[in-house]
C-alpha cells in the first residue's frame, strides 16, 4: 500500500490513461481527487468507490487558472491537503502543414498541453511547500524529444512542458518536492482516433505510426501506470526534473542509481554539440 493515506490529484481522470493510474493507485491505497470535462468518469468512481481510500470528483477546465485554482481550494479544503499531482490531461491539436492551421485551435494546445501544467503546478505548489514534500507527474510524449512536422502545436507544446518541469525541478532543489515528465509510448487513446481521422494531412510517418498501431494494438497504458507509480512513490524521491520514457527507460532498477542520474543530464533536453552529432 505505497500511497495509503496520500492524497493524489489526477487532472485528466477520464482517459485511457488517466483512469489507468486512477484505478492502479486506488489498489495502493490512495486516497482520489479525480478531475473530468465530461461524464465518463461518472462510471469510473462508481467502480472505485467502496476501496481502501476516498474518491471525489472536481470538474474544471485545465487552461482556466480561476477553475484549476478554485477546484484545488476545494481538494484541500476536502482532503486537507495535496501530496501528489498527476496531470494526464493533453490534446493533439491541428495537424497539418503550419500554413494550413487555425492559430486558435494550434493556441488552444498550448494552453491545454503546457499552461494547463503550469497552473496546476502553481496551483498544488503553495501547500506543498509548506508540508515539506509532494510530487508531480505530466505526461508528455515522444514529441518532446524530437522534431514532429505537421504536428507543431502537439511537439511545441509538449517540449515546452519538459523544459518546466525540468526548470521547476531545479527551482525546488532545496525541497523535497520532485517533478517529473513522462512518456507514455503509443498507448491506444482519443488521440490516436483524432491521427487516423487527420490521415495524409499528417505526413508519412504519421501513415507508417498508425499502420503499427493497427498491427500491435498499440502499447498498454500499465507501462506507464507503473511508471507513475513509481513517481508517486518514495522510491522516486531524489529523481527529479526527467522526461522518462515508460517504453524504453529502465526506470525499475533505478533506485541504486539516483546519485549518479542526479549527477548527469540523462533523461533531460539539451543541444547536441557538433563534434557529438
Amino acid at each position: 500500500m505505497e500511497l495509503l493515506n496520500k492524497v493524489c490529484l489526477v487532472a485528466g481522470a477520464s482517459g485511457t490513461i488517466g483512469s489507468a493510474i486512477a484505478r492502479r493507485f486506488h489498489q495502493k491505497g490512495a486516497d482520489l481527487a479525480l478531475s473530468y470535462c465530461n461524464s465518463k468518469l461518472d462510471r469510473l468512481c462508481e467502480e472505485l468507490r467502496g476501496g481502501p481510500g476516498r474518491v471525489s470528483t472536481y470538474a474544471f477546465d485545465v487552461a482556466d487558472w480561476e477553475q484549476v485554482e478554485e477546484a484545488t481550494r476545494r481538494v484541500e479544503a476536502d482532503f486537507g491537503r495535496i501530496d501528489v499531482l498527476v496531470n494526464c490531461t493533453g490534446i493533439i491539436g491541428p495537424i497539418g502543414p503550419l500554413e494550413t492551421l487555425g492559430m486558435r485551435a494550434w493556441a488552444r494546445a498550448v494552453q491545454i498541453n503546457l499552461l494547463g501544467s503550469v497552473y496546476l503546478a502553481r496551483a498544488v505548489l503553495p501547500g506543498m511547500k509548506k508540508r515539506g514534500q509532494g510530487k508531480m507527474i505530466f505526461f508528455s510524449g515522444g514529441g518532446a524529444a524530437y522534431g514532429r512536422p505537421y504536428f507543431t502545436a502537439y511537439s511545441s507544446s509538449k517540449v515546452a512542458l519538459v523544459r518546466f518541469a525540468e526548470s521547476l525541478a531545479q527551482e525546488l532543489t532545496e525541497t523535497n518536492i520532485q517533478v517529473n515528465a513522462v512518456a507514455p509510448g503509443p498507448v491506444e487513446s482519443r488521440m490516436w482516433d483524432e491521427m487516423r481521422m487527420a490521415g495524409p494531412a499528417g505526413g508519412p510517418k504519421l501513415i507508417e505510426e498508425l499502420k503499427r498501431i493497427a498491427e500491435t494494438g498499440g502499447v498498454s497504458p500499465e507501462r506507464a501506470t507503473e511508471l507513475a507509480m513509481f513517481l508517486a512513490s518514495q522510491r522516486s524521491d531524489r529523481l527529479s526534473g526527467r522526461l522518462l520514457s515508460a517504453l524504453w527507460d529502465d526506470w525499475e532498477h533505478l533506485e541504486d542509481r539516483m546519485e549518479q542520474i542526479a549527477s548527469s543530464e540523462a533523461w533531460t533536453l539539451r543541444r547536441v554539440p557538433l563534434d557529438q552529432a
